[in-house]
């Protein structure tokens, strides 16, 4: 197992109903290379020193701020290959993939039938509804690709990702999904920050450098604002 840069952090903190797989892989990390984690309540302060694994309102709450979606980078546009824009009106009539603008996991995103039907309040993201037949996603850090790993699609045979030819800014931590459409195109599904992201590889140390990259820029990054 390779060994894991902490940056100056001593270790892993956990929320402590968390009970998830990534907590277990991380832990796993953590007990082999005798790195310290801790299991925190949710009024807990939150130790600086260590880097949080959870919910994404549970890290966000230990970083201290919020921080606006950004699903689509502008620098990725031209790697989506249908229509996506933010609007403050419901879409109605239309059937589009709808996600909250403002805030993460304010609701979960769904396909809307064209009606009124569980309908949210704005702002949204809306996104023209596409086929992708295979998704991976791609762990980056400082516009690098630590990895990338199928999650949706053909299960019997789980293709490798797609090497990923494109130009990412060195300053973006986080994750990529992108799926394959057709004439065997790849186009950007989402993006996420670099924390509280399902883990689809079995290379676990991998998983823990890219948390303790993202958190160690976003706490840089939060520091300097």
């Amino acid at each position: 197992m390779k060994e894991i840069d902490l940056k100056g952090y001593k270790g892993f903190c956990f929320f402590k109903k968390d009970d998830s797989w990534e907590r277990a892989c991380i832990s796993l990390v953590c007990t082999m290379l005798n790195i310290p984690t801790i299991a925190l309540d949710i009024n807990d302060p939150y130790p600086k020193d260590y880097v949080p694994s959870g919910s994404v309102e549970w890290c966000l709450q230990c970083l201290g701020r919020e921080m606006i979606p950004d699903y689509y980078p502008k620098w990725a546009s031209k790697h989506l290959h249908r229509s996506v824009w933010k609007h403050d009106k419901w879409p109605l009539n239309q059937k589009v993939f709808i996600k909250p603008a403002d805030r993460y996991k304010r609701f979960d995103g769904f396909k809307t039938t064209g009606s009124y039907k569980k309908k949210k309040k704005p702002p949204y993201w809306c996104s023209e509804i596409i086929q992708f037949e295979d998704e991976w996603r791609y762990y980056i850090s400082e516009g690098k690709v630590l990895t990338g790993e199928w999650y949706s699609g053909d299960e019997i045979n789980t293709p490798d990702a797609p090497e990923l030819n494109i130009d990412i800014p060195k300053d973006f931590y986080g994750t990529l999904d992108f799926g394959m459409i057709h004439f065997k195109k790849l186009a950007l599904v989402e993006a996420h920050p670099p924390f509280a992201c399902g883990w689809y590889g079995k290379q676990n140390e991998i998983y823990v450098q890219w948390l303790i990259d993202g958190w160690n820029h976003l706490q840089n990054k939060n520091s300097a604002t």
